[in-house]
């Protein structure tokens, strides 16, 4: 298939890509930020939740970069996702870009459950 044919979905993919730069950009930006600040900004000791909002940004850096480096696709079909990567970067072999899928996967995990805690700090510490 060609570029000009309108059912190749090759634009979309490029679109994701530069997607997934920017927001490797934004985020290792905006998370190194958050860190410094958490680290140095704040006066005020909130305990173990400054240690959650320095945590958050850095699985998120992390997140960002396994993104940047495999680009990952996901297939979700009825309750499963199928994580696949078309490319293989640095010349790497297929058991090691499953095994970055499987990290891909391991820290997406993480990041939705540091989000959940996060959202159940917020709601105790307001209703206390």
């Amino acid at each position: 298939m060609n570029a000009e044919n309108p059912t190749s979905y090759k634009h979309w993919v490029r679109y994701a890509q530069i997607m997934a730069q920017i927001g490797f950009a934004s985020s290792t930006f905006f998370g190194f930020a958050l860190i410094y600040l958490t680290m140095f900004g704040v006066t005020r000791n909130f305990g173990s939740y400054k240690y959650l909002l320095i945590l958050f940004p850095t699985v998120g850096i992390f997140f960002a970069t396994i993104e940047v480096v495999l680009y990952p696709n996901v297939y979700s079909h009825n309750s499963a996702y199928i994580f696949y990567s078309t490319d293989c970067p640095f010349g790497l072999q297929k058991e090691t870009i499953t095994k970055l899928l499987a990290l891909y996967a391991g820290v997406y995990a993480s990041t939705v459950s540091i989000l959940a805690v996060q959202f159940l700090y917020r709601y105790w510490a307001i209703f206390q």
